[in-house]
């Protein structure tokens, strides 16, 4: 179990979880920097671990759009950056480590309409990696789901662009 914080400790820009012996590394990016850290976890770290066990992996590192710690997407909207000085750097070094990619931000109309230019950015850079790529479902405005409140058994798919 890790995580990578900002030295002012209010960005996380990494949180990694082992859960197998064998297998995939799974790259998850939700949509904040949630509470969870080196040994707390929180209902979106365990559903990660679930999915990343059902789907053979053998641990998951999880980045995020907008690294700024919050407990409520809405938070965001109140900071000067809330994406970080260093996420890309690390959001591309953990794709460098990933087998599978899996966006799965939800819904950008959580953040305010200034910040979901950041959603495409992140496709981008997922997209220029070549790694595989897979999702659990789009919601309505096509984005990937959250995995938060989606029953184990749903199964990931590839995330097709026109």
């Amino acid at each position: 179990m890790s995580a990578v914080f900002s030295a002012c400790g209010q960005y996380r820009y990494i949180l990694e979880r082992i859960v197998g012996m064998t297998g995939i590394v799974i790259l998850f990016s939700g949509v904040n920097g949630s509470t969870a850290g080196v040994e707390d976890e929180d209902q979106t770290s365990r559903k990660w671990i679930g999915f990343a066990k059902l789907n053979g992996a053998r641990g998951y590192i999880a980045v995020n759009p907008f690294g700024h710690v919050a407990r409520d997407v809405r938070e965001l909207a109140r900071q000067a950056d809330p994406i970080g000085p260093d996420n890309d750097m690390h959001i591309r070094r953990a794709i460098a480590r990933a087998d599978l990619l899996v966006p799965c931000w939800g819904s950008r109309s959580k953040v305010p309409p200034r910040l979901r230019y950041r959603f495409d950015q992140m496709e981008q850079i997922f997209r220029e990696s070549g790694k595989p790529m897979k999702i659990f479902g789009l919601t309505k405005s096509g984005d990937p789901l959250h995995p938060l409140f989606l029953p184990y058994s749903t199964q990931l798919v590839d995330w097709a662009r026109p």
